[in-house]
């Protein structure tokens, strides 16, 4: 599978965000995650949205599948983004007493988010070693970092809007790990080198026998 395709998910996926904050007038987006809109008139957006994450996110996991567990949770965090596509999220306001489809969306995302913040760091390493000192290296590098701290803070504005001050802007926070780890993604989608065929490791082996 090549590049084209997880960099034109990742970029609908975008588009497909950003048409559904600007349509669906009736959440704040500094306050409200990106999953609450599904349930506004265009909320068929974010699940095409999270759809696309998902095909994008697993064609990259087949593009590292040498890279070790850093491969496979790439593929968890795939999985998860399905899961919360199938399963949406409530209303704003029903913290108290979710749904269950709220209860397995919300588990799925934060398992997701968690799984594809180690395969980040897992995978830049490994890029690392193979390419040191190249721009993509250094590029994912970057956006590992910028990633990691907005995961931390996006958990801490979750912490605060569920169980301390509710003042917390927990859309804002989403809205830029969200952006940080589609940027990684398709930084990883567009430098990755495509897995060895079958006939290209026989050329090699055929090579080096006579040799």
């Amino acid at each position: 599978m090549n590049k084209t395709f997880p960099l034109a998910c990742f970029a609908a996926a975008v588009l497909a965000f950003a048409v559904s904050d600007a349509v669906n007038t009736g959440y704040d987006p500094s306050t409200e995650t990106i999953s609450r809109y599904v349930n506004l008139p265009h909320g068929w957006l974010v699940t095409v949205g999270l759809l696309a994450v998902a095909a994008g996110s697993a064609a990259v996991a087949v593009r590292a599948a040498g890279s070790g567990w850093g491969g496979w949770l790439l593929r968890f965090w795939a999985g998860c983004v399905l899961v919360a596509a199938v399963f949406p999220a409530d209303p704003p306001g029903n913290w108290s007493s979710p749904s269950l489809s709220d209860g397995v969306h919300g588990v799925a995302a934060w398992a997701g988010f968690l799984a594809l913040a180690i395969a980040i760091v897992r995978l830049t390493a490994v890029r690392r070693r193979e390419s040191a000192g190249t721009s993509e290296a250094r590029g994912l590098t970057a956006l590992a970092w910028a990633s990691a701290v907005a995961f931390v803070l996006f958990a801490v504005a979750f912490v605060d809007k569920a169980a301390l001050t509710h003042t917390a802007p927990l859309g804002l926070a989403e809205r830029v790990v969200i952006a940080l780890n589609l940027a990684w993604l398709a930084l990883a989608a567009a430098s990755a080198k495509s897995p060895p065929t079958a006939s290209g490791t026989m050329v090699r082996m055929t090579s080096d026998i006579s040799q």
